[in-house]
């Protein structure tokens, strides 16, 4: 190579890492790199944490205790709960008394879709747009104080796939999905709600983008 072009693409590499220095946000990690704008090979995935504002945010909504009910009943229940919010498959393990389960959701415009696959199929090079959502939740009881009363905290992580294969994942601090979830629990143990309607507190929007 010779040197005028070795010094071009120093330069050119130099200035691609200072502008992605630029805009980087403090609080993303990549977890998978497939390269860069220059030399692409494969999917880039990033991992969103939470800011500390964030953190407490999700502190006061996801935990909860349940009064009058024993932790395997919970346990249980909860399984109900996240399959009423159209989780599948939903896993529990008894012993270790913790719940996951996944919701798919394809948040793209079919169509739309395959104009732009035409159009990647001819080399033009299009800017990824939300493609599909995958929300995974983890939930878990144990004793709590009084340690016949369980305490049930739930998590719920989001990962975001754009139509270039890249995706971005996060934990929801939004206190819809576990408002939602808490009033499924209640209602699959007691037949109750603390709402007035639980169709109402179920309306949580998907996150089309995580910033």
């Amino acid at each position: 190579m010779q040197p005028t072009i070795q010094r071009l693409f120093t330069h050119l590499a130099i200035a691609t890492l200072t502008v992605a220095c630029a805009h980087k946000n403090p609080n993303e990690r990549v977890t998978g790199n497939g390269g860069n704008r220059l030399l692409r090979v494969s999917s880039h995935q990033v991992t969103v944490d939470l800011t500390q504002e964030e953190r407490q945010a999700l502190a006061k909504v996801q935990d909860r205790h349940i009064i009058s009910a024993s932790e395997l009943d919970v346990v249980n229940a909860s399984v109900v709960a996240l399959s009423k919010m159209g989780f599948a498959p939903v896993k529990a393990d008894t012993d270790l008394q913790q719940i996951e389960g996944e919701r798919n959701k394809v948040v793209s415009i079919r169509w739309r879709m395959a104009i732009r696959a035409m159009l990647k199929a001819k080399g033009i090079p299009l800017k990824g747009k939300p493609d599909h959502e995958s929300i995974r939740a983890f939930v878990s009881i144990r004793p709590g104080k009084p340690a016949d009363v369980p305490l049930v905290r739930a998590r719920f992580d989001i990962t975001v796939w754009d139509t270039n294969g890249d995706s971005r994942t996060t934990t929801i601090h939004d206190g819809a999905i576990y408002t939602c979830f808490f009033s499924q629990l209640n209602y699959a143990l007691f037949g109750e709600t603390h709402s007035n309607s639980t169709q109402s507190t179920c309306d949580f929007p998907s996150n089309e983008s995580i910033s």
